[in-house]
């Protein structure tokens, strides 16, 4: 272990704990990717396909095939666009959820958010895109550009229309119409902190969230984006800001990560700031209704004693059947290296709060949704023993059933370490994988 075992900002004793015991598998290369944003998808062949950050240079594609165990290095976005060397900002996110056709092929797309040094003029990035793999061809092809300066937060696939929709920097809503191949702006649905899921309903109509706890709707057959005007999402008052300074504009009073249940026809998503999962039927009424169902916090918080305590939500939100899960952090509100000024303001009044530093271990909570209840498979732990710090996003897996999580793994090699949790906890970027039916 990097640190002793002991206690946590909630008295975690380590030894004691439930283990959710994880598999754990490495990337290939040494691209040192330090970061990684809902960009993880399980395909219909079985497959998972990831995109890495790297706030230097690079983002990545990869692919694990899960039969094999092989782990595969697709493409590097600054080749692909021939930035590499250029002294220019680059593509170096992929920061959505991907998206998948009828033949199998996978849709995401790029951002640039600093990446590159900051002498470098930003108007020398050449874009934000869309891309296709295609695994028939093993290809990743450019479809088009999203904007010349802004890259995507979050994307969602309509399968409806074919079209991919993309919510974008400065704060609007893009589409790619994908057999017309061409990219529409389809205008302003955002003013402060940009939503990072999106998601599109049977119909092809498309919904996002905005502060203050606002919902708006692309309605498609309008081609109109509107802002919902009485539905609100519910947030707990008890839950203290990212940043005092902007205490209502905040992360905190939207939805952090939402997903579409094809089965139910309904969306499940979860709030900022309480984890609190809901359901969104937007069938039900003009604007449609919502059932809140219960926090997925780590089990530190369900007493409800520490409300205030409660770090804000992850991205790692999967629906599997009947079950939902999530991989919430215990201890501080998780942001990998976190070098941005909020990030490390957040780190400090939560530590004040909590009478520490502590390393933000992910916990693996479910819901049943047949029965409604609420479940703690523990500390996430690979099977040699390594914490899992924070997740960035989550999938099941579709052959195999397993839940796939990507995030920030302990790493006892200086060798494979890509920088410290916090400034404090040295971490390496994996896949980790949980079998439900083995636990």
């Amino acid at each position: 272990m990097v640190f002793p075992a002991g206690a946590y900002a909630q008295k975690i004793d380590l030894a004691k704990e439930k283990k959710a015991v994880v598999s754990h598998y490495r990337f290939v290369g040494n691209h040192r990717e330090e970061s990684m944003w809902s960009a993880l998808y399980g395909a219909k062949s079985g497959k998972i396909y990831i995109g890495l950050c790297t706030h230097a240079e690079a983002a990545h594609f990869y692919e694990f095939d899960p039969e094999t165990e092989i782990m595969r290095h697709i493409v590097d976005l600054t080749e692909l666009h021939n930035e590499r060397g250029q002294g220019i900002n680059t593509n170096g996110k992929i920061h959505v959820r991907m998206g998948e056709d009828a033949e199998g092929n996978i849709y995401f797309g790029s951002l640039n958010e600093d990446t590159g040094p900051e002498c470098i003029d930003p108007s020398s990035y050449l874009g934000a895109f869309w891309y296709r793999y295609k695994p028939s061809e093993d290809k990743v092809e450019v479809l088009g550009r999203i904007s010349r300066h802004y890259g995507l937060l979050g994307m969602v696939m309509d399968p409806v229309y074919m079209r991919l929709y993309g919510l974008a920097e400065d704060g609007h809503l893009y589409m790619h119409d994908i057999e017309g191949s061409f990219t529409r702006d389809l205008g302003k649905v955002d003013d402060w902190d940009i939503c990072r899921t999106i998601f599109s309903d049977d119909e092809g109509n498309v919904y996002g969230s905005f502060p203050v706890a606002q919902i708006w709707k692309y309605d498609v057959r309008k081609d109109e984006v509107i802002d919902l005007p009485t539905i609100r999402l519910e947030y707990d008052n008890r839950v203290l800001p990212r940043t005092m300074s902007k205490p209502m504009i905040d992360r905190k009073v939207i939805w952090r990560v939402i997903e579409w249940d094809e089965n139910e026809k309904v969306a499940y998503g979860i709030i900022g700031g309480n984890s609190m999962l809901f359901r969104y039927d937007v069938h039900d009424g003009p604007e449609g209704h919502i059932d809140y169902l219960t926090p997925l916090t780590a089990p530190q918080y369900w007493d409800e004693s520490n409300v205030r305590q409660i770090p804000f939500a992850t991205l790692t939100l999967t629906i599997s059947g009947d079950k939902i899960y999530f991989a919430p952090t215990a201890s501080g509100s998780f942001d990998y290296i976190g070098n941005s000024w909020d990030v490390k303001d957040e780190e400090n009044f939560q530590a004040k709060l909590a009478g520490g530093f502590f390393p933000p271990v992910s916990y693996l909570v479910s819901y049943d949704k047949t029965s409604g209840k609420r479940e703690s498979h523990g500390l996430m732990m690979t099977k040699e023993g390594k914490l899992c710090f924070g997740m960035g996003g989550a999938c099941t897996g579709k052959k195999d059933g397993r839940i796939y999580f990507v995030g920030a793994v302990e790493e006892d090699d200086p060798s494979k370490e890509v920088g410290k949790v916090g400034r404090r906890w040295p971490f390496s970027m994996g896949l980790v994988a949980y079998d439900p039916s083995k636990q």
